[in-house]
């Protein structure tokens, strides 16, 4: 039987601290499957981006060849200074005619509930093929107390291959009608941990930023442990008032009164503000969920559709004549 050929993306880019795992898990896909390999991933860190598209940005290109001993064919590897999505569009599209599958990841941490999902670039990749017609796994390696050791990362590639090798061979997404299997595996030691199918849960964010002033230089990222990179404001990004206002901001905070520093305001001119989200697995969620799983320290696989699909039920249709709207559906 022919092998399939998959296309690679990510939302972490190449290989790097923010991207440790994209080498290894082809490297294992390759030899445990013997899948063939093409590669389009964003040349920079792109986390927490969804499926958005830099619509006044034009996309470049750069051949990547891999760092390791990978069979990586001439024009068949590929950075692109756009989004996942973009990457994925742009590949599927314009670069390769012959995919059968598109796998996203492995992300570097997992991807659960709704809040994660919504601004997933490993995800939004994902969600992008299954919306081109091609069948698409999103897959996120979760990790524990920021353990993420060669022999765990190594346990998680073959686990995922094994997932993901069952699921192809049995045409899963037909049998299911899913577009998308989100993937979460556990960086764990155990080389057979449990496997759920699992809903997504629902959970909430709070807020996802700090004001710049308050991130220290030794500040570390409380997802990934790796330090803080975007505290330093892009002055070319801003116009001639912002940069006015920075200044200002900068020079208040050094004056010192009687009382003490100067006590910053949140929304007066020339605040900002730096993203710094923590979010940890919740330990009391709902049971059969992508995040109790993970919890767990097991598989967690998730059906989805790229779809926003349409609530309705005898509230609303109550509401709607109250209102003198006409449901479609009637």
């Amino acid at each position: 039987m022919q092998k399939p050929t998959v296309l690679i993306t990510n939302d972490d880019g190449p290989l790097s601290d923010e991207s440790p795992f994209i080498e290894r898990f082809i490297g294992v896909l390759q030899r445990k499957l013997g899948w063939n390999v093409r590669v389009c991933i964003p040349a920079t860190q792109r986390s927490w981006i969804a499926k958005a598209f830099l619509v006044n940005e034009p996309v470049v290109l750069e051949e990547l060849m891999p760092s390791t001993d990978i069979a990586a064919e001439k024009n068949c590897w590929f950075t692109a200074s756009g989004t996942p999505a973009s990457c994925v569009n742009i590949a599927l599209n314009h670069l390769f005619s012959d995919i059968d599958i598109v796998i996203s990841g492995p992300n570097l941490g997992s991807n659960t509930a709704n809040t994660c999902a919504m601004a997933s670039g490993t995800l939004g990749a994902a969600m992008e093929a299954a919306i081109d017609g091609k069948k698409a796994i999103a897959l996120s390696f979760a990790f524990f107390n920021r353990d993420i050791s060669d022999n765990k990362a190594e346990n998680a590639c073959n686990i995922a291959c094994s997932v993901i090798s069952k699921l192809w061979d049995s045409d899963a997404w037909s049998k299911t009608q899913a577009g998308v299997f989100n993937i979460n595996i556990p960086l764990v030691a155990t080389l057979d941990p449990p496997i759920y199918i699992t809903r997504m849960a629902t959970t909430r964010f709070g807020s996802l930023y700090k004001r710049l002033e308050d991130i220290k230089p030794s500040d570390i990222h409380p997802i990934t442990g790796l330090q803080i990179k975007n505290k330093q404001v892009d002055n070319s990004q801003l116009s001639a008032k912002q940069k006015q206002l920075r200044v200002a901001v900068d020079d208040a905070g050094t004056v010192e009164s009687d009382s003490g520093a100067r006590n910053r305001i949140d929304g007066e001119d020339g605040a900002t503000y730096v993203f710094s989200a923590s979010v940890a697995i919740e330990t009391s969620a709902e049971e059969n969920t992508d995040v109790w799983a993970v919890h767990k320290r097991a598989v967690s696989i998730t059906p989805l559709q790229p779809a926003l699909h349409s609530l309705g039920n005898a509230k609303q249709e109550l509401l709607w004549s109250q209102l003198g709207f006409t449901p479609l559906d009637k």
